[in-house]
């Protein structure tokens, strides 16, 4: 029998059903005998292509950094280039809060993510910004992305606010003076004009 014309797997293809097995099934999931069901092929297969589970976390985590898009900071105006990738930058890892949990704590190894944070520090120079001052701003951007991807504030509490209202009165009213879909956009935006605001401070002194 001839051979396919092209292989039926590729890390690539890998990846992207494994981001999807997260997102139908949360990372439990994530085992070698699932993605493989799920992709049609016997567990061995998929270590033609992808040696471990830390290989496959790169190659997943490398499928959401492609659509970071660092020339957004290219903006004539600094403080629009920031606002830009950072929103960017959520918008892209905010949908797989489970995943992000387990990025977040990994060594940034792929060559999309170092060439995206290169790209990020070429920008940086190119403002004036000497290597400690661009280290920490993108430390800052990365808390603020990564920490608001991981976590929602109201979702962290799992009961109706009037049900906090005995113990927690204070605690019940502000969760009564939110929405499930605006309260951690609006903090993320607050955290977002506070970092370009302490810059704006810098730049002035």
């Amino acid at each position: 029998m001839a051979r396919p014309p092209k292989a039926l797997l590729s890390r690539r293809g890998i990846a992207e059903e494994a981001l999807r097995l997260v997102e139908e099934e949360g990372m439990e999931a994530l085992t070698t005998r699932r993605l493989a069901k799920r992709l049609g092929v016997e567990g061995p297969s998929l270590y033609n292509h992808i040696a471990n589970r830390d290989d496959l976390l790169d190659e997943m985590t490398s499928v959401i950094d492609e659509d970071v898009d660092p020339s957004l900071l290219e903006h004539e105006d600094w403080r629009e280039g920031i606002a830009a990738f950072a929103r960017c930058y959520r918008r892209c890892f905010s949908v797989r809060p489970e995943l992000v949990a387990v990025i977040a704590s990994r060594p940034v190894r792929h060559v999309t993510a170092l060439t995206a944070y290169d790209a990020a520090f070429a920008v940086f120079a190119g403002w004036g910004w000497d290597a400690r001052k661009a280290a920490t701003v993108m430390a800052a951007i990365d808390y603020l992305v990564l920490g608001s991807a991981i976590e929602t504030f109201k979702g962290g509490f799992d009961r109706k606010p009037a049900e906090y209202a005995g113990e927690y009165p204070h605690l019940a009213r502000a969760l009564d003076g939110t929405t499930d879909d605006d309260v951690d956009d609006l903090g993320f935006e607050l955290g977002l004009r506070a970092l370009i605001g302490s810059l704006e401070e810098d730049q002035r002194s």
